[in-house]
């Protein structure tokens, strides 16, 4: 039997929402066209694939049968299509939040590369990434890489930039007139990091941080937007905070970022991506992000710099990896 691939995605994306209209909105179809794919998906079958009812929409026990193997039948052909570096449409890149930098390095790509096609998405802090790029929500992400454990089999990473986190500190601030402070003396300083709507990695880096360090953080609180967040630290309502060094603070703020050494904490930046994105398109975006290409990964010092454990063990294995280059695959 010859199959239409779209009919099958469709039923596979309806079989994860279970609901009819966010399964068409995923699909960028109307309900009304994505009900009829599945009709005539049921017709070729000779089978009922869903029951639905006026509340709820399940799987039928041939649904039931159906989802795994389509599930698999169609990233086996995503996989496929990748390696031959066919690519239908704009690539779907998602940079975690507007203030951070992988969205202006981005917005540089389409500049060096205006024939680039992307398109942006900013996941929310709770997204579970792995299962977002599994089913297409979108096609490559940046963010912590040592977030994901053990790393998934079907899924590509190389670092892109290993971005130093500073403290912010307000005009006012005794700390204000120096341009560096040791992570030993931040023992003694109030710190806070809201932890509510912020991304789950962004924490978990803080908590692996202050526990390496002895570091007292404050959790509470929400970042309420960026300039909110900032603002806490001018107004002097909160002493110092963290934040990376690329990021851009608003303008007239009075504010200060100091960097942090002994050793400098970094945040890593990572591109993670499905084996269905041709490859030779991610070092494409990635060119046109940091002007040129893209370097192997290097280790670095512990003495001077620290991040994550679980990253840090992902750089050592890139790059000492047999593979070589700059691309890891489990």
């Amino acid at each position: 039997m010859d199959l239409d691939t779209a009919l099958l995605r469709a039923f596979v994306v309806t079989a994860e929402e279970l609901h009819f209209g966010r399964a068409a909105s995923r699909l960028v179809l109307s309900q009304q066209a994505l009900s009829k794919r599945i009709a005539r998906l049921e017709v070729l079958l000779g089978v009922e694939l869903f029951e639905r009812t006026n509340r709820r929409v399940t799987l039928s026990p041939a649904g039931e049968r159906l989802v795994g193997p389509a599930t698999a039948a169609l990233s086996t052909l995503d996989i496929a299509l990748g390696s031959a570096g066919a690519w239908p449409g704009p690539l779907t890149v998602d940079v975690l939040n507007e203030h951070l930098p992988p969205l202006r390095m981005v917005h540089q790509a389409i500049d060096r590369d205006p024939s680039l096609r992307l398109q942006v998405t900013m996941r929310k802090g709770d997204r579970d990434v792995v299962s977002d790029l599994r089913r297409g929500d979108f096609d490559l992400a940046f963010g912590r890489a040592g977030a994901i454990t053990p790393w998934p089999a079907d899924l590509s990473r190389t670092v892109l930039m290993l971005e130093p986190v500073g403290l912010l500190v307000s005009a006012d601030d005794p700390l204000c007139a120096r341009d560096e402070v040791t992570l030993a003396e931040l023992r003694a300083i109030s710190l806070w990091f809201p932890a509510v709507a912020t991304p789950g990695e962004w924490v978990a880096y803080m908590d692996e941080l202050g526990d390496r360090f002895q570091l007292a953080i404050d959790y509470t609180g929400s970042t309420m937007g960026f300039e909110f967040f900032v603002s806490r630290i001018a107004s002097g309502v909160r002493r110092a905070t963290f934040i990376g060094t690329a990021m851009a603070l608003p303008p007239d703020t009075g504010l200060r970022v100091l960097r942090i050494a002994d050793p400098v904490p970094v945040f890593p930046w990572w591109a993670i991506w499905p084996g269905r994105v041709p490859d030779t398109l991610v070092g494409r975006l990635l060119t046109g992000m940091v002007g040129g290409p893209v370097p192997p990964p290097a280790v670095p010092d512990p003495a001077r710099i620290w991040l994550p454990a679980n990253d840090y063990d992902y750089l050592v294995e890139d790059a000492t990896s047999v593979r070589g280059g700059s691309v890891h695959r489990a």
